[in-house]
């Protein structure tokens, strides 16, 4: 089968310009909102949802569940197409097919159909992250990426705030179906713009000659419907002979069931034992999200890149703090009964938190070759997904069942977040030697591509 070589699209891969970086940051960042938007609707609204559709609280969890699951099992099969063809076409075409997945929500009746609604939105947003966070990888020099990622991240909780804020109000004042009619819809509008981005050579600010990037870019732009992995398992073992990158997965894993569970179940906790309303447990949800969010990853972000410029463990060693100092502080909160202290405790041990997200990324990006990072990603959220925040909502709902949400909460996310902490421990060891041993592996190569010339 003949390989689809940029100048047969028409366009020349290349390093992009500061202005295409930046515009391509924009579009990703308001998709990586709506991604989430549309994620924590359903969060937003489940009371209602269970009631009117009489569903019990491990099918409750289930569908979040579903949607993780399928979301986590097509991650990385999409996630190694593209490192095999145009991303912003794979960008284009997973944000289409959520929003069209989230505005024929509104219009189920039962559990099955709902079910199966949310396991096709996490088809749609399962070939997003990969693709865009390899895309920001090449829009960026390595020195940004902490920053740019943590940009990257804070888009998440904005567009959870959103999710539990418009859900709740919606479902208030027009009823729960609504709420998907207007997250869904809007996507359609940036997935036109993603199509527009440009494309830019992979490995467009690593320590390579010009021409080796452009032509490792031609011969990884494939057929769509050719064989997606023909090196497949080559680069997973490569990938998985990087022993950060074994400490990465454990942090992603702890980290996305923490995150998955308490996101998953936090308006409802708000509205049981709390006794609000859907409109305040929604914006109440969403404010914790996106102020200890943005302020912790934002600042974590900053922490990280300023750390890494010290020392190579620098951006590990902000995540490792982030999870130790939130995992007490999590309990803690949990503990609290009065409003107040719950909320103001929760916070900050959201900004702990969330002190992980961009750094953790961005290591990966350092300890993996550019050509196979976006699969590496695939990978990494692949697992984080399925033993994360697949599995977490659905326990949480079972523990429900047998005893209370509160009992269910506080037994999981702060162990969860203490465990991340002392994975990210053992990383430290490690992660300055992969660092340079990739970045050896990138300096063999230029006499080869000097040869070639």
């Amino acid at each position: 089968m003949t390989a689809v070589t940029p100048a047969s699209r028409g366009q020349r891969l290349r390093r992009p310009t500061r202005a295409e970086a930046r515009f391509a940051l924009v579009v990703l960042l308001v998709i990586n909102m709506l991604n989430y938007a549309d994620r924590y609707i359903l969060p937003a609204i489940l009371p209602r949802v269970q009631h009117d559709l009489q569903i019990s609280d491990f099918e409750a969890g289930l569908l979040n569940s579903a949607f993780l699951l399928v979301y986590g099992l097509t991650t990385l099969p999409l996630g190694i197409w593209a490192d095999r063809t145009l991303r912003k076409n794979i960008v284009s075409l997973c944000v289409g097919l959520w929003s069209l997945a989230t505005a024929i929500t509104g219009l189920t009746r039962n559990f099955i159909q709902l079910f199966i609604t949310r396991s096709v939105l996490g088809i749609g947003e399962a070939g997003y992250a990969p693709a865009s966070l390899s895309l920001l990888g090449d829009y960026f020099p390595p020195a940004q990426r902490g920053r740019v990622l943590s940009y990257w991240a804070a888009a998440t909780l904005i567009g959870s705030a959103l999710g539990f804020v418009i859900g709740g109000l919606i479902a208030d004042t027009l009823g729960w179906r609504w709420a998907f009619y207007v997250v869904g819809l809007p996507g359609l509008v940036v997935a036109f713009l993603a199509w527009r981005l440009h494309e830019p050579a992979r490995g467009s600010f690593e320590e390579e000659t010009q021409e080796r990037s452009e032509s490792s870019s031609s011969s990884l732009v494939a057929e769509g419907h050719a064989s997606l992995s023909s090196d497949f398992w080559r680069q997973a073992r490569a990938i998985v002979r990087i022993p950060t990158y074994w400490v990465l997965l454990g942090a992603l894993i702890c980290s996305f069931f923490t995150i998955g569970g308490t996101s998953a179940w936090l308006p409802t906790y708000l509205f049981l034992d709390f006794h609000l309303t859907l409109s305040q447990a929604g914006l109440l949800a969403g404010a914790l999200l996106v102020g200890s969010g943005l302020v912790g990853t934002v600042l974590g972000g900053l922490l990280a890149d300023r750390a890494q410029r010290r020392f190579l463990q620098g951006r590990l060693l902000v995540a490792t703090l982030g999870f130790l100092i939130g995992a007490p502080l999590a309990l803690l909160a949990l503990l609290f009964h009065q409003l107040f202290l719950f909320v103001a405790t929760l916070f900050v041990a959201g900004v702990a938190l969330n002190f992980c997200t961009g750094p953790l990324n961005a290591v990966i990006q350092d300890v993996v070759l550019p050509e196979v990072r976006a699969t590496a990603l695939g990978l990494a959220l692949l697992l984080a997904h399925l033993l994360g925040d697949a599995s977490a909502p659905a326990l949480i709902g079972l523990l429900k069942e047998h005893s209370s949400l509160h009992f269910a909460l506080l037994t999981t996310a702060p162990s969860a977040l203490l465990l991340a902490g002392l994975i990210c421990l053992l990383g430290l060891r490690t992660v300055a030697r992969d660092m340079q041993q990739m970045q050896r592996a990138l300096e063999e190569r230029r006499p080869q591509a000097a040869e070639t010339r």
